[in-house]
């Protein structure tokens, strides 16, 4: 099967205790990223020769876009299904005599066969290929796209003792597979969705999640001294995963009560505003989306709203009316400036113009991970993961082979994103 390149898109139940709430992380994350990039996709995608991908405007990243990073150099095709067949051109051997003897080989492990995750995945293999772009003389990557059902398959084909590192699979289904296969050959791999158990040596997990952004930003409210906390629940299950998190973090932390409530229909807002403020409620803690943020914002007037990425779906310009709400998400997206980030960001696009994806945070935080993702690779080489790393998803602590993160506060001011803490 040749290697597919695809145009870079910049991207519950209550816990019973803090293992349990790692276990379940990551699942509402990337949920609400296929929520959010529940769109019309192409019927077919047409496979093409290993080219340095297309890319997206600087727009999804504020900050100066870098110039265009040529890529090529370090793909390599996956074997073919046929060991028998003739290398394409291009070629993992094509490749190799381009590459020193001892270059780190990666596979690239992302569902850009799926239709549901091609766009999620696309995001996550191009925020990769930024980082190994300037590696070409360190690196050959073999881009090994799956479908559905077939991950497995996939690994068993791309993987062999020579490959020093896999990085994927992306959803839960297919990483909860992958462990439980019997494999001919296992690499040390990092996988992109939590497993709900400590993975097997030598897997390891990165995944980002909305729980660490919900005890972060209730965190936040208590040390800006919020004295009564409401935390107010849009519906759908992921806005309920974010509130019970909220909940719990918050009891877990401190002395004052907090209270919990649900939305009801948008013509009671207003009256039930104006309820809070007369229980004196100072903090809203919100659970739900951006839309519904966007609307119940106005009724909301000197009381304090935190939240989390879960909420942060549109792009910068429309974000004026949350001037003073404050948010927990990646670093990359709310630090954005920070110097070791600038050699990674998307590079326009030919043409200059960005599509609506490309000013999409929901992608760009998928290309985080991608980042993040090869960066970890290339600082472990052929030796252990990190223990800790300052990542662009956020602050990653490994243990027991599952890195937890610590996401970055940021606030809302005038149609801008600025860092708070930590």
């Amino acid at each position: 099967m040749a290697a597919r390149n695809y145009p870079l898109t910049p991207l519950a139940t209550r816990p019973s205790g803090a293992g349990r709430r790692h276990l379940l992380r990551g699942v509402a994350w990337l949920g609400a990223a296929l929520a959010t990039l529940a769109v019309a996709q192409p019927a077919t995608t047409p496979a093409a020769t290993p080219t340095a991908p297309a890319t997206t405007p600087a727009a999804t990243r504020p900050g100066p876009a870098p110039a265009a990073r040529p890529e090529a150099s370090i793909l390599a095709q996956p074997p073919a299904k046929d060991p028998t067949a003739p290398a394409a051109a291009g070629s993992d051997s094509a490749a190799a005599t381009t590459q020193p003897g001892n270059a780190l080989r990666v596979v690239l492990l992302l569902p850009t066969e799926q239709a549901l995750l091609r766009r999620a995945a696309g995001s996550v293999r191009d925020g990769a290929m930024a980082v190994f772009g300037g590696h070409k003389q360190d690196v050959v990557v073999i881009d090994c796209a799956y479908p559905v059902d077939g991950v497995v398959a996939t690994y068993s084909r791309c993987v062999d003792d020579s490959v020093d590192w896999v990085i994927g699979p992306l959803s839960r289904a297919d990483v909860t597979a992958l462990a439980a296969a019997k494999l001919p050959v296992v690499r040390p791999t990092l996988m992109l969705s939590p497993l709900g158990a400590s993975p097997p040596t030598p897997l390891a997990v990165l995944a980002p999640d909305l729980e660490s952004e919900a005890e972060a930003i209730t965190q936040q409210a208590g040390e800006d001294a919020c004295r009564k906390p409401l935390v107010v629940e849009a519906a759908g299950p992921i806005a309920n995963r974010v509130a019970v998190a909220m909940y719990a973090a918050w009891r877990e932390r401190n002395a004052i009560a907090i209270q919990q409530t649900r939305l009801g229909s948008r013509e009671s807002w207003r009256r039930a505003a104006d309820g809070w403020r007369q229980e004196h409620v100072d903090c809203v803690l919100f659970a739900g989306g951006g839309a519904v943020l966007t609307e119940l914002r106005p009724y909301l007037r000197n009381i304090a709203v935190y939240a989390t990425s879960a909420a942060y779906e549109t792009s910068l310009e429309r974000t004026v009316d949350w001037t003073g709400v404050r948010i927990a998400d990646a670093p990359w997206l709310i630090d954005a400036e920070r110097a070791e980030f600038a050699g990674f960001a998307p590079a326009p696009t030919q043409t200059g113009t960005p599509d609506a994806a490309a000013v999409s945070p929901t992608l760009a935080r998928l290309y985080a991970l991608g980042v993040d993702a090869a960066r970890l690779t290339l600082v472990a080489g052929r030796e252990a993961l990190p223990t800790a790393f300052d990542g662009a998803i956020g602050r990653l602590t490994l243990r027991d082979s599952q890195y937890r993160r610590t996401p970055m506060v940021g606030e809302f001011r005038e149609r801008s994103l600025v860092r708070i803490g930590p």
